[in-house]
């Protein structure tokens, strides 16, 4: 066992860097995304296969853990670690041969075993290696730079042999940098502070549990909606800048922690979480926002995943978190978020006023100085339960509903999705006729001569709305419905009013709109028309914004506040380059059948799926022709 005098070398920082950096690194990319990938691919994406093999894999990751703490000695420690390599190599080796299910669940065994193996024995040899001073930095390094190098487009968007292979390689370099590990001589004393005593351990376990969960969920909603899967992780710009945060959110935690600003750490880990799943709503605007405060969150709360337990030195600690906050939380977390494309506001006030209630505790209790920032994040929690009408718009907002009644809106528009009909794909989804009936008066229309307006607010921007009223066949040519630009005329405030009403109406289903859109498919007896005919069609109901030649000067380009897309030179919205033609024919139908949410690009509902595909196929051809 090689043991150094009192500092650790420079050769022991950079190995326990690149042991950290390799257990994240195959953590990340081949137990969330390789493995999972290539099981779905092996399966088909048969239903009811992931739960078993990701209970397989949890279980062997606690067993893995407690065993870990049960044998760990400061001698065997880096035996430990080579052991924990091998046996992460071994499932990622085992996932480039396949086979059967049953081959699959002997892979989710040994990745539980490995990662557990691993985790706990390098939390429990860390601070015997950095010493105190240095632990924070070096976590934070190790773990920045693991989650940088699983954003390199290269990597991130590799088939899932590939990953596998890399992450074959990963564990390889950390099995050979285990053998620079020196330990120190004379070593800092462990902490023994009211952190690590009974009741701040179950505070701690606690804190982890909350904000595994919480991010798990947010991961799982990411993963499972394409328009935020997209947003989060398309492109190599995006990645890049993922990349780059990661590594910085990750370093400057480190650095904190190492100031022994643990507290404050966690409570910056937690804030930044809580405001992602609040500003991440599937709308393009607010989520590029919401996806920096989310990986930003993510690496803070990671590197002090790690730091705790290791400066405490015991791995029975270790073993503690990461089976019940670290497994636990994320089988809470995926559960949970199964099904949804949004994390609902009562789940984000929940865990966030858990975390703000323990490190008040830990100011009473301990003495520690996060109770300020503690009673800030209750607040900012508590922002969340207020409802997006607010209190100052209800007036104008009934004004609006009195004027959409007293401007005869209800003899050619409904507000009554019929449940179970073809309605649903049209407008969105239905609502019991008991609570239409219930609103004083009920605005079920008089007959349906123009689209129903029950989920207008997910359907059309507010521009769009405001444009449409003033002048409707601007936007809708041959379109019967009057122009109510005198409800906009300078003084009065009519138009405003009725604006604020129309926003309301299904406003906050966005994401359920969008999700439920992304299942539409065209029907399979579809008939294209000729291409004398597409070209009619788009001049009819395209080219009033994009243009005669999609160039995006259309008529209507000059009263919209961004320039309608350029269909020719621009790239597709919302759909990835290199996209095969037939897969980027059905999105861009999508995107003409329902709009494009968060702009003024507004859908074509009523249009038939032949109409549809035949401008989507336009499309293609003026793209062809750049």
């Amino acid at each position: 066992m090689s043991v150094s005098e009192f500092q650790p070398s420079k050769k022991a920082i950079v190995a326990a860097v690149i042991v950290v950096g390799a257990t994240y690194a195959y953590f990340l990319l081949f137990a969330q995304f390789g493995f999972l990938k290539a099981l779905q691919v092996a399966t088909d994406g048969q239903p009811g296969v992931m739960k078993p093999v990701m209970g397989v894999m949890g279980l062997a990751g606690i067993t893995g853990s407690f065993l870990a703490a049960k044998i760990f000695t400061l001698e065997r420690s880096r035996r430990m670690l080579v052991a924990g390599f091998a046996v992460s190599a071994a499932a990622a080796g085992l996932s480039l041969v396949g086979g059967s299910l049953a081959v699959f669940y002997l892979i989710a065994l040994l990745v539980g075993l490995g990662v557990g193996l691993t985790t706990v024995t390098l939390a429990g040899l860390l601070r015997r290696v950095l010493g105190g001073g240095r632990l924070g930095i070096t976590i934070g390094l190790g773990t920045g730079l693991a989650y940088g190098f699983c954003n390199l487009p290269l990597i991130f968007d590799a088939p899932p042999a590939t990953q596998a292979g890399w992450a074959l390689l990963i564990v390889a370099v950390g099995g050979i940098a285990v053998r620079w590990l020196e330990f120190l001589a004379v070593e800092e004393r462990a902490p023994d502070r009211f952190d690590y005593s009974k009741w701040g351990v179950v505070m701690w376990v606690t804190l982890f549990f909350t904000l595994v969960g919480l991010d798990s969920a947010g991961f799982y909603i990411i993963q499972h909606t394409p328009s935020l899967k997209g947003e989060m992780w398309n492109g190599e710009w995006r990645l890049g800048v993922n990349a780059g945060m990661h590594i910085l959110a990750a370093v400057l935690a480190g650095y904190a922690l190492d100031r022994q600003w643990v507290g404050r750490t966690l409570l910056f880990a937690a804030a930044l979480l809580v405001m992602a799943c609040l500003v991440i709503d599937g709308v393009q605007r607010a989520f590029a926002v919401g996806a920096l405060f989310y990986t930003a969150g993510v690496s803070v709360y990671s590197v002090a995943l790690v730091f705790y337990p290791a400066r405490s030195t015991r791995p029975g600690l270790a073993a503690l978190v990461y089976a019940v906050a670290g497994w636990g939380g994320s089988a809470l977390g995926i559960g949970f978020a199964e099904n949804r494309h949004t994390v609902p506001p009562w789940f984000i006030a929940t865990a966030g006023g858990v975390i703000a209630a323990a490190l008040l505790a830990r100011r009473l209790i301990g003495g520690r100085r996060s109770g300020g920032i503690a009673v800030g994040l209750a607040l900012l929690v508590g922002a969340v339960v207020v409802p997006k009408v607010k209190a100052e718009d209800q007036p104008l907002i009934a004004q609006g509903r009195a004027i959409y009644i007293s401007e005869g809106c209800i003899h050619c528009h409904s507000q009554y999705v019929r449940p179970g009909t073809d309605d649903e794909v049209r407008w969105g989804v239905g609502q019991s006729l008991e609570v239409v009936l219930a609103q004083t008066p009920p605005l079920l229309g008089n007959r349906r001569q123009g689209p129903d307006l029950q989920n207008v607010g997910n359907r059309r921007s507010s521009e769009w709305n405001r444009l449409h009223l003033m002048a409707p066949r601007t936007l809708m040519p041959g379109s019967r419905m009057p122009s109510y630009a005198y409800l906009f005329k300078s003084g009065r405030s009519e138009g405003g009013a009725l604006l604020a009403y129309l926003d309301t109406l299904g406003g906050g289903q966005v994401v359920e709109r969008w999700a439920s859109n992304q299942l539409w498919q065209s029907l399979p007896e579809k008939q294209l028309f000729p291409v004398d005919q597409q070209r009619r069609l788009f001049g009819q109901w395209c080219a009033s914004c994009h243009g005669a030649a999609g160039l995006g000067d259309g008529p209507a380009a000059a009263a919209l506040a961004n320039q309608p897309r350029n269909l020719v030179a621009d790239a597709w919205r919302r759909i990835p380059a290199g996209t095969d033609l037939v897969t980027e024919r059905l999105a861009l139908a999508r995107l003409i059948k329902f709009g494009v949410l968060g702009t003024a690009m507004a859908g074509h509902e009523y249009l038939d799926d032949d109409t549809v595909l035949s401008l989507a196929t336009y499309l293609q051809t003026l793209r062809a022709k750049k």
